[in-house]
């Protein structure tokens, strides 16, 4: 009963609806003429992973007072991101309609991801975790990216300017829950 049985009997329902419209996008990808490549698949999994991680850094920041400087940095970092994830989809055979709710679907893992960062928010290291997971991503996928493009032309002064604004904003949003009473928790 309680907060842990609520969770439970919440978690339960995301994961049978979840699981059920997976069922369904798949019964919908197997009917289209296009079909699916699996590449497609791959980076709606790989998209429900980092959905969750999103959401598990969430639930564990608003357990801590970093909730609002969390949910802006998510909010513009997921946006360009699911509209790249849609490309993929289109460009790998779905059909719009059947990757709009496939990406939906993958976006349930961002709502699980917070259930479990609001359930585990006062486990030590958690917070930890989910910033290796966030570093881990820029170093291993991103960085890479930036480093095979040939030269130092105009895309690489944008990626650079890119990174240095998302700095800046992460300052910023720092000083801002300092400077308001009671939005920072330590």
């Amino acid at each position: 009963k309680g907060i842990g049985g609520w969770f439970r009997r919440t978690t339960h329902s995301i994961v049978e609806d979840f699981c059920g419209r997976c069922r369904q996008l798949r019964q919908m990808t197997q009917a289209s003429s296009r079909g699916a490549k699996p590449a497609a698949y791959l980076n709606l999994l790989a998209d429900l992973m980092h959905n969750f991680t999103d959401g598990l850094a969430l639930g564990v920041s608003f357990g801590k007072g970093h909730g609002l400087s969390t949910t802006l940095a998510v909010f513009f970092h997921e946006v360009p991101h699911n509209i790249a994830d849609f490309a993929i989809l289109i460009k790998n055979g779905f059909l719009r309609s059947t990757a709009l709710k496939a990406q939906w679907c993958s976006a349930l893992g961002c709502f699980l991801g917070c259930l479990a960062g609001l359930k585990l928010q006062d486990l030590s290291g958690i917070s930890g975790f989910v910033a290796g997971g966030f570093i881990y991503i820029a170093t291993v996928d991103i960085v890479p990216l930036m480093l095979q493009e040939p030269g130092i032309g105009l895309p690489m002064v944008f990626e650079v300017l890119a990174m240095a604004l998302g700095v800046g904003m992460n300052v910023a949003m720092l000083h801002l829950e300092h400077s308001v009473p009671g939005a920072c928790a330590h």
